[in-house]
């Protein structure tokens, strides 16, 4: 499988380009694959602010620090994140890799899904070890040269992530890769992978940024004041879930194409 891999070059822009008409060009089929994970992840996100900011109930417990505060609702929306974001994922790589008239068995979503968690807390634990990382090398009394160097380990950790990548179209599909296989029949796309995850999501996450500094800012609204008016809260919190649904759904086709180039067509599947 590795030699598949070493033999493809997989196109930027055409992946970008499909990744784009997959999501917009199909709105409907993404809310109907996303309606109930999109409902509890909705729920998880406004119902904690809800009932402490404009019901008055006592606030939930969390932990602060000089340089970070985290509470229970943070974790309640983490976790919820986790699930359902990672339900919507694998049914996105799995509408994208079994087209036409191949419909997944239904049997390999749950599979698919405890490997896409896992994968997922991976990620999150090695994020919050870089955090970490970067938290200290930042300190006053660090010496100078540590946050360069922590600087650089942090970036080669991504990167090395971004290439182990392919492992959750894999898993969608029903034929789950380790760690290494999926490093090797990465081999000559690795930036391409990273570049077109770049150009398939930042414009989309820069303009649903823009559209929301828009609004607060014309109502002269500050999000850093405290309450806001119950509509704008509701409002703030559909667009940013929806967003996260879609930013998913963009990078989820994006290593679908990959996948597809690199793993499926060299076994004459596509």
């Amino acid at each position: 499988m590795a030699d598949v891999g070493a033999r493809v070059i997989v196109p930027v822009a055409t992946v970008a380009v499909e990744a784009y008409r997959a999501v917009f060009g199909r709105i409907a089929i993404l809310f109907d694959l996303a309606w109930l994970p999109l409902l509890v992840m909705l729920a998880a996100t406004l119902l904690p602010g809800y009932l402490t900011t404009y019901l008055g109930w006592r606030a939930l417990p969390g932990w602060h620090g000089d340089n970070f505060s985290f509470g229970v609702s943070d974790l309640i929306e983490a976790l919820a994140g986790l699930l359902c974001l990672n339900a919507f994922a694998v049914r996105w790589h799995q509408r994208s890799l079994f087209s036409g008239d191949r419909e997944p068995p239904k049997e390999l979503f749950l599979p698919a899904w405890g490997r896409f968690l896992g994968y997922t807390l991976l990620l999150y634990i090695v994020s919050a070890a870089l955090m970490a990382t970067l938290i200290v090398a930042s300190a006053q009394d660090a010496p100078p040269y540590v946050a360069p160097i922590a600087g650089l380990v942090v970036s080669l950790i991504w990167v090395g992530t971004m290439r182990c990548a392919l492992v959750f179209p894999a898993a969608a599909y029903g034929k789950p890769l380790s760690v290494r296989a999926a490093w090797q029949i990465a081999r000559g796309n690795t930036w391409r992978l990273f570049g077109c995850g770049i150009v398939a999501c930042l414009p989309t996450v820069m303009a649903l940024v823009l559209i929301l500094g828009g609004i607060f800012a014309g109502l002269h609204l500050d999000q850093a004041a405290g309450k806001l008016p119950l509509g704008f809260f509701i409002l703030r919190g559909v667009i940013g879930t929806c967003a996260n649904f879609i930013v998913v759904a963009l990078g989820a086709s994006v290593l679908s194409g990959f996948y597809r180039r690199i793993v499926l067509r060299g076994l004459g599947i596509f």
